[in-house]
């Protein structure tokens, strides 16, 4: 695509000047502001995002979202939160700096799947009501008895069948693969706080495009229609608690939309040259990235220590000789020379056994 072919097909029911664009290493699809491409994947960081051809990659689903969280963490909170995280490394790779991790941070939207639906059920569960209980104990206290008065709340439960006819809105479902994956690391997203979709929204961020089709996510659609239904009957039924809830239900005019939720990624590259990835909850500041130390760095100031202990033990040796054979006295020189050779051999252990700690550490946790 040339500078001269603008997008000009279903991308501009998204906002102007955006593209599709697709990584070359792990094959995600995204939409961007065109004058961004190319540009590093936000979420492996190995590969680049180029320009797609709009009909012949065209995704099955273009419609615009509907909602969107909006990013609500300030600059100044997300430098504090990446300063932390380069801090928590103590042997650090040369490529992770505060000003290089900011200078990457890229805000990209992840899609949610929003489903409308009529329902209609039977359905049969126990409601349970809440019911206080009066008791008394006594209790001796003070050379006498006293009586001690006990309120315990009980629930009493019972049976209830009915039907259900109801149209549910913006039920949601994962519609990305790793949607559980960051959902586990990085925390949920508090939705109600999300606001109608506008095409300026994406003018600075990306657009991850989901890859998991609906017909993937109806069954975690299902499970929120149910999950609301049951609420809806407990309330019907004036009950505090319902239990074993169970239906049979028929759905109907189902109408599929999008949610964007908001994250930002950035990203250093470690000893071996690879991009280790950080990303952080748009909404509330969470982090999770991959805390690898420098095992070149470990070892080079493990060198330096071991040559400071033969550069002591080659002097407490010098010392020795000197006391037998000119003063006595100098003896209490080859006896410090000796134990600051020591010293600094062990202190050689210390760097390489952090690195490797640190790095043992980040690998458990990415297989967590």
């Amino acid at each position: 695509m040339t500078e001269t072919d603008q997008p000009t097909q279903w991308t501009t029911k998204w906002g102007d000047n955006l593209a599709l664009a697709g990584c070359d290493a792990c094959d995600t699809i995204y939409l961007i502001p065109y004058d961004k491409a190319p540009l590093p994947c936000p979420l492996c960081g190995q590969g680049e995002l180029l320009l797609l051809d709009e009909d012949a990659d065209r995704p099955v689903y273009t419609q615009p979202p509907e909602l969107a969280v909006p990013f609500s963490v300030p600059q100044e909170k997300r430098e504090r939160i990446l300063k932390q995280f380069t801090s928590s490394v103590w042997i650090k790779p040369d490529d992770l700096k505060l000003d290089r991790l900011n200078g990457r941070t890229q805000p990209i939207y992840l899609p949610m799947w929003l489903v409308d639906a009529d329902v209609q059920a039977q359905w049969q569960a126990e409601t349970g009501y809440n019911y206080e209980i009066v008791s008394h104990r006594e209790q001796y206290q003070g050379n006498e008895w006293r009586t001690q008065r006990i309120k315990e709340t009980k629930i009493r439960w019972e049976p209830r069948v009915g039907q259900l006819q109801r149209h549910y809105d913006n039920k949601t479902a994962p519609a990305l693969e790793e949607h559980d994956a960051f959902a586990q690391k990085l925390g949920r997203y508090r939705l109600e706080e999300a606001e109608p979709y506008r095409p300026e929204t994406v003018q600075e961020a990306l657009v991850h495009l989901p890859n998991r089709p609906p017909d993937d996510a109806w069954t975690e659609a299902q499970i929120a229609l149910n999950q609301a239904a049951q609420e809806e009957c407990r309330q019907a039924a004036a009950a505090d608690h319902i239990r074993q809830f169970r239906w049979t239900a028929t759905y109907a005019n189902q109408n599929w939309t999008q949610l964007l939720l908001p994250l930002y990624t950035t990203w250093y590259k470690d000893d071996d040259d690879r991009p280790q990835m950080i990303y952080l909850h748009g909404q509330t500041g969470k982090l999770y990235g991959s805390r690898r130390a420098s095992m070149k760095k470990a070892r080079k100031y493990a060198l330096m220590m071991l040559a400071l202990a033969a550069l002591a033990g080659a002097a407490a040796f010098f010392f020795f000789l000197l006391g037998i054979f000119v003063a006595a006295e100098i003896l209490a020189l080859a006896t410090l020379g000796f134990l600051a050779a020591v010293f600094f051999g062990i202190l050689a252990i210390v760097p390489v056994g952090l690195a490797w700690y640190t790095n043992h550490t980040a690998a458990i946790n990415e297989l967590s």
